[in-house]
């Protein structure tokens, strides 16, 4: 099939889309992107794969959408796109990602005046996520951006679909008990798992250890933000180290605008010097090297709907890496670690501070989670294993395709 894939961001940081592409390349597609560039030149991500991109300042983009529920330029902008690209490549499909992707996208394809199916690929539970950013709080950002409405809107968004994509059977569930006019067969879950003819491919050469005093490291790799559950883990290794405990915190990934003063202050304590260490941005690719000087790694986020909607793509890379887990208690990523027992779970900073003494003073213990965590993956938890969804999905078009023409 020819298929178009719509995403509102930078295709070759982008994981999840990217192996989607990439199975959907396999099996016979002919791939055309549409998205965001925010530089002047990109390496092409796949081989293969026709790659458009709508050049465009990251502010200006983040300020359009920013104010979709105000003034829906956004979404008038991404639908003359959409349409265009539609027939400038005679497209069979349009797989759009993310929620609030699926009106421009429906109406991208209404314009064309193609009759073409909408797959709708949720990468979190919008509704709830969107309120827990920081660029939607506050009294004026809340009266623009109107972050609740999409509890609303969502019903709307997902009427356009003629497919649906989730990340796991809770969240499945969780939308058919919210919509129950919507038909079963219409969801099919691809969760974020890795793949493994990508990530095992290759020797893996040891980062640089930014510690010098040999102490056990706990890894964060991820966005840094409250919500994440990052000051708390910041306080649970503060009283550790006060504590007198043997154990170093390596933080990667970029920091939420709004969170940047706050982190910069709890990382300039005098008293963490030597023990904490923020790499603000690496290739995904470089993940494993980092997981090899790593000893633990940890998953602090907050009890909410979004974090009960799926398993965080980290915590199957941690797996693989055979590394030792201690997560929150959001019932997802819960289950796993307790399903394969491959970690620890906690539900405050108490019991965080002592599941990380627990795996600090006990390496035998880190040794047998993380194998069992890393043969989970390779049994049950990557893709070439779990993307019979995504092709099934694209194979009930192809069959409903056929039933029309003949």
């Amino acid at each position: 099939m020819r298929t178009g894939i719509i995403l509102d961001n930078e295709l070759n940081s982008d994981i999840r889309v990217l192996r989607e592409i990439g199975i959907l390349k396999e099996h016979g597609h002919e791939l055309f992107v549409l998205c965001f560039g925010f530089r002047k030149k990109y390496e092409s991500p796949l081989p293969g794969v026709s790659v458009e991109r709508i050049n465009i300042p990251g502010k200006i983009k983040d300020t359009l959408f920013f104010l979709l529920n105000t003034i829906p330029f956004y979404e008038w902008m991404w639908a003359f796109r959409i349409k265009k690209f539609i027939l400038r490549n005679n497209l069979e499909v349009v797989h759009a990602h993310d929620l609030y992707m699926s009106k421009a996208s429906y109406r991208g394809i209404k314009r064309s005046g193609k009759r073409i199916p909408l797959i709708l690929d949720l990468h979190e539970n919008y509704p709830f996520t969107v309120q827990t950013y920081n660029w939607t709080k506050g009294f004026f950002r809340s009266r623009i951006s109107k972050p609740r409405t999409w509890t609303v809107k969502e019903q709307e968004y997902m009427n356009y679909a003629d497919r649906v994509i989730v990340l796991s059977a809770d969240f499945k569930e969780l939308l058919l008990k919210r919509y129950p006019h919507m038909k079963e067969e219409n969801f099919y879950v691809v969760p974020n798992v890795p793949d493994l003819t990508v990530r095992l491919s290759g020797t893996i050469e040891k980062a640089e250890n930014p510690f010098i005093n040999g102490f056990p490291v706990i890894l964060y790799y991820g966005v840094i933000a409250e919500r994440r559950g990052i000051f708390d883990a910041i306080t649970a290794f503060s009283e550790l180290v006060k504590q007198n405990s043997a154990v170093n915190f390596l933080f990667i990934g970029p920091v939420d605008k709004k969170d940047q003063e706050r982190f910069n202050e709890q990382m300039e304590c005098n008293d963490l010097d030597g023990r904490i260490c923020h790499i603000p941005w690496i290739n995904a690719a470089d993940l494993p090297s980092y997981l090899s000087i790593s000893d633990i790694c940890i998953a602090p986020f907050h009890k909410n709907p979004q974090h009960e909607s799926g398993v965080a793509n980290k915590i199957y890379d941690y797996m693989l890496g055979a590394k030792p887990l201690i997560v929150s208690d959001c019932k997802p990523q819960m289950e796993l670690v307790e399903r394969h027992s491959c970690g620890l779970v906690f539900s405050d900073i108490p019991g965080m501070k002592e599941a990380i003494i627990k795996l600090v003073s006990d390496s035998d213990l880190r040794i047998v989670m993380g194998k069992n965590g890393y043969e989970a993956v390779m049994r049950y938890y990557n893709m070439g294993i779990l993307k019979s969804g995504l092709l099934g999905l694209y194979d009930s078009l192809h069959s409903e395709n056929q039933v029309k023409t003949n």
